[in-house]
């Protein structure tokens, strides 16, 4: 009789957590992707300065029209152009590009190829890699298991990693997710207090603590 008790009071556990999950995954994940999108706006920007390709510019900017304006096949078609045959300014930016038209188009499962293969792009700066996997994970946090979000990100929450402090976040809601509120509340309680984290991260955690605690 106790294991029966004890299986109820897991269930209880796992569900109020999935509420938790629903609640405030998508207020941690918009607030996280904003960061991430500056970033990768940033390091697009210097490559395209960086880059004397004026056609490639062009093609790159031509692009970009098209993903303003919901053409998401034919943004995707012309990022994955430019990946392919542009110089190496712009082989990350435009995969990422093309992976966001796929998304915005309502193909998740091409866009996570995308992603997973500029991951393992050796010749790509490791931001735009690092960026990839992170973007996965999120992706995966909503269309695939926990396991897999955390193997996207695994050895991107060690301090210096470019986005350590996204990857700590999406690892503790993948085991809020689980219904493992201790291990989400550990992952989160340390980035509250990390002084490298970035203060809109610090603010989502001490956020979704308090919900954990009220929950």
């Amino acid at each position: 009789m106790s294991d029966i008790f004890s299986e109820v009071d897991e269930e209880v556990r796992k569900d109020k957590s999935l509420q938790l999950w629903k609640k405030y995954g998508n207020f941690v994940i918009g607030g996280s992707i904003l960061i991430v999108a500056a970033t990768a706006a940033v390091v697009g920007w210097q490559n395209y300065r960086q880059s004397e390709a004026t056609a490639q510019g062009d093609q790159f900017y031509e692009a970009t029209v098209f993903l303003a304006d919901k053409k998401f096949e034919d943004a995707s078609a012309a990022f994955a152009d430019l990946a392919e045959n542009g110089n190496d300014g712009y082989r990350g930016l435009a995969r990422l590009r093309q992976a966001e038209a796929l998304m915005s188009a309502g193909k998740g499962a091409e866009a996570l190829d995308v992603y997973d293969a500029l991951a393992a792009d050796s010749e790509v700066g490791k931001e735009f890699s690092s960026l990839a996997r992170i973007l996965a994970a999120y992706y995966l946090l909503d269309n695939g298991s926990t396991d897999d979000v955390r193997s996207r990100v695994e050895g991107l929450t060690e301090p210096g990693s470019v986005f350590f402090a996204s990857a700590q976040e999406i690892v503790a809601l993948s085991y809020l997710k689980d219904g493992n509120r201790d291990e989400a509340r550990r992952l989160l309680s340390a980035l509250k207090e990390d002084a490298a984290a970035p203060q809109g991260v610090k603010a989502r955690a001490e956020e979704v603590l308090k919900a954990i605690a009220e929950g």
